[in-house]
Parts: structure tokens; sequence; C-alpha cells
């Protein structure tokens, strides 16, 4: 019996090599793309993460945190039996966050609630919060939570602290580092903190948490793109291959195999060039092979340099139109807030009567005499008498926003610590108008006419009421200067 051996043609031989070849090419290049695209996405996403927990901690007043914070390490101190949230829902839990109920009704609480979901809203966030880490019970404590469903109320706390929270406690202001987590209780989020600070003593961490969902969801669309362009060109390739393995093959494909081998093994970046250095002049379809691999290399450095401009132009839209809409609301003579600026505030006061949050007030302040100053010595000494009136403002009313809402009139919106202490504030503002008047340049010592109006809910409906009644007074206050004067 004759045994016959089977010998494969070099033309089988290079396809067994050349399918493999393709095949771990293929596997090497979606690896590459989708481990590009992850380290960008989560590297980007960690540090918007970062910006917005810092922009959180700066928005929040540090004095209604300090109180926030006082109020449920009391009770949490004060509570023997603690529920952690691993018992979420159960009658317990339920039990023990009826400690804090109170808590929640406060205007201080509904004020830094509040202003955690203008953030959350304003930059799509999943989750804008405050909590506290309490190394002695080894516990996270939240403090304020901006979500609208699922709250984690005042009193909810981690039984379990991360290395990350250690190291924000021993170093607050480097706040809490970034981070990817991927749980099944808050999905695949990048969060960071950022210290908050109140007379240089740490109240809280504002933390900002952003979701990966639909970034990693566009990531894998692309990387799917990648594969199915990688397999039709890897089709391509066989094929042609196929076709000139009569001819002198070896070198052509050594430089391709060369080319493919650095592309894939070189530094991670979004723009590669090993195939279009490539010289293959064979004037056949190894020819063509090599200009298909190097529009493939060119599709792919564009859908990542499209990808990366796409994410910096969104970047850089984003802070260009805060900018913008800062400027829009500071006036630029004084610096301090214009009449379109008021005109917000007046809507966000009268939706917070409303609510029933009525505590406020209005302090209306006219320039006397501007029309003489600018007539006599000029409209420059106008503009610094009320650079001066203005600063004399700010220095008294240090905890309310102050408004220019013409060209000699201003507008303080009194609360908080102003609000409670208005008497003493109107008491210092006279002796700083009586310090002016011994100046001696006349566009330095400034009188203004004042008038002050605190709300009233048996008298006012809304603010506008509360301007009036201070915009009389203020010009009563006028008439008996002018009489006095007289």
């Amino acid at each position: 019996m004759t045994i016959v051996k089977t010998r494969f043609s070099l033309k089988k031989k290079l396809i067994l090599l050349i399918v493999p070849i393709i095949v771990v090419v293929i596997v090497v290049a979606g690896l590459f793309g989708f481990k590009s695209l992850t380290d960008v996405s989560r590297s980007m996403y960690m540090s918007r993460s970062r910006e917005l927990a810092e922009t959180t901690a700066k928005i929040v007043d540090p004095a209604q945190v300090k109180i926030i914070h006082d109020k449920v390490m009391d009770i949490f101190r004060k509570t023997k039996n603690r529920v952690s949230s691993d018992d979420w829902g159960s009658p317990e839990f339920d039990a023990y966050l009826e400690n804090y109920k109170d808590i929640t009704e406060t205007a201080e609480y509904k004020q830094i609630r509040h202003q955690l979901r203008i953030v959350q809203d304003s930059n799509h966030l999943q989750a804008s919060y405050l909590v506290w880490f309490d190394l002695e019970t080894e516990s996270t404590i939240y403090l304020v939570d901006g979500a609208y469903e699922d709250i984690c109320l005042p009193g909810c706390f981690d039984a379990v602290m991360y290395d990350v929270d250690h190291k924000a406690m021993q170093n607050p202001k480097g706040g809490i580092a970034a981070d990817v987590t991927n749980t099944e209780e808050y999905g695949w989020v990048v969060a960071a903190g950022s210290p908050v600070f109140y007379e240089d003593e740490l109240v809280a961490f504002a933390a900002a948490e952003i979701s990966m969902n639909e970034v990693m969801k566009q990531r894998n669309q692309f990387v799917l793109i990648e594969f199915a362009s990688l397999f039709g060109l890897a089709v391509v390739f066989i094929a042609l291959s196929i076709v000139l393995i009569d001819r002198m093959l070896i070198r052509p494909i050594n430089k391709l195999s060369d080319a493919s081998e650095k592309y894939w093994s070189g530094e991670s970046t979004s723009d590669r060039h090993e195939f279009s250095q490539l010289e293959i002049h064979t004037g056949d379809e190894l020819e063509t092979l090599s200009n298909s691999m190097k529009q493939m290399e060119q599709n792919i450095n564009e859908h990542m340099t499209e990808l990366l401009n796409m994410t910096n132009q969104l970047i850089s839209t984003s802070k260009y139109a805060d900018e913008m809409d800062r400027a829009a609301n500071i006036d630029a003579l004084t610096k301090v807030r214009n009449k379109r600026a008021y005109d917000v505030e007046v809507e966000r006061i009268n939706q917070e009567i409303a609510d029933g949050k009525n505590a406020f007030g209005l302090v209306m302040i006219d320039l006397n005499y501007l029309k003489k100053i600018n007539d006599t010595y000029g409209h420059d000494k106008g503009n610094e008498a009320i650079r001066t009136l203005c600063c004399t403002i700010c220095q008294i009313f240090v905890h309310s926003p102050v408004f220019r809402i013409g060209g000699d009139e201003f507008v303080v919106v009194l609360q908080n610590h102003d609000y409670e202490h208005l008497e003493e504030l109107k008491a210092l503002f006279e002796q700083e108008m009586e310090k002016l008047k011994g100046a001696d340049k006349p566009w330095e010592g400034v009188s203004a006419a004042v008038g002050y109006a605190l709300f009233d809910p048996a008298l006012d409906k809304g603010v506008e009421d509360v301007f009036e009644r201070a915009d009389h007074e203020m010009y009563e206050d006028k008439k008996r200067m002018k009489a006095l004067r007289a």
C-alpha cells in the first residue's frame, strides 16, 4: 500500500498564514480602539466631574451648609440605633430617618438643595450632593441630596468607607479624587468631590456624579463600526493575497506585516502614520491593498480626531456660554450686578414667595446731586462718585447682592445675616455716609437718599410691592435732605 503524503501548495500555506494574522490584527485593533476610547472618555469625564464638584462647592452657601452639618451630626451622634442605607426601604430605616425629618423643612436645607439642583440640571449630572465622612464611626453621611427620586435624606449613611474618603479627610483641600465605579446600586458613574469650608472649618464635601452609560454606548457603537471596517478590509486583503501568491509577494507582505505590528504595538495616540509611510508600487492588487491599509489608517485617525474635536468644542462652547452669561449680568462701571440680573433675581424671589419663603427685604439707594457733579466737574468725576457710593454699599451689605438698576440708583436684596441685622446695618451705613461728607473733593464726599422695606405678607403680593414701599421711603428721605439743605 502506497502512502500518499498530502502536500500543501505555497498558496494554501500563505492563506493559512494570512488568515490568523488578519484575525489577530482585527482583535488587536478592536482592543486598541476600545482601550483608547475608554481611556479618553474616562479621563475627560473624571476631569469634568472634578470641575463640577468645585463649581458646586463654590455655589452653595457655606454658612447654611455649616448649619445643616451641625444639625445632622448632632442627631447622628445622639442616635444609638443607627440604620445604614444597606437596609433602605425597611421599617427600621424609615423610623431612623424620622429623626432628621425637621431638617428637611428648614430654609437652609431647601436653599442648598435648590442650589444643588441648579448645578445638577444645568450640567446633566446624575447626582449632586453634600456628604460628610465620620471617621469615628467609619460612615459616609449624606447632608443634602439634589436628586428628585431615590433621595438620600439627611442622616442616610453608608457603613463602608473607601480609602479615597480617608485621604479626603486627611487632606480636605485636595477634595475627593475622581473615580469611576460600576455598582448595582448607583450604576456606572464617575464621581469627584470638593471641600466646603466655613471660616476655615471643613463642613462638607460637594460631590458631582456623571453617568457613563450614554458615553460608553457611543463608544461601543464606534467600536462596532471599527470592527466591521476591519473585517471588510480583512476580506479584501485575503482575496488580493490569493491572486498574487504566484508572484514575488514575500517582501511586500513583510512590509505590510511590519507596518501593522508597528501601528498596533506603538505608543497610544489618535494620529498614526505607519501605513502612509509605506512605499509599495507593484502596479497590481498588492499596491491596492497597501493603499487600502493607508485609507484605513486615515479613516481611524479622522474618526479619533473628530471625536476629540467634538468633545473639545462641547467643553469650549459650555465655558464660553457661561462666561457670556456672567458678563451680561455685570454692570461695566461698578462691577456689581446690573438691571438684567435684578430682573432675574425678582423672578426668583417671587417664585420663593409662591413657595412660602418670604424672609427678605429691599434697600433703595439714590445718589444725590449726580447731575451737578457731571455738569461741574465732568462725567469722569460723576462716574467716580457712583463708584464711591457703590463701594460703600458693598462694604456695609456684605451678605446681600447689590444691583445698579439705573444711572444713580442701587438696590440691595436683604437676605440671611443682613436681613436679620438690618437695624445695625442702617446705623453703619449712616455713619459711613457721614464720614464721606468730610472728603475734600465734591465727587468723593457723596450723599445718598435711602429707603428700606421688608416683605410683609399682609401688605405685599410680590417683590414689586416691596420695591414701591422702599422707593417711596427713599424719595421721602430725599425730600427731607433737600429741606435740611435749604
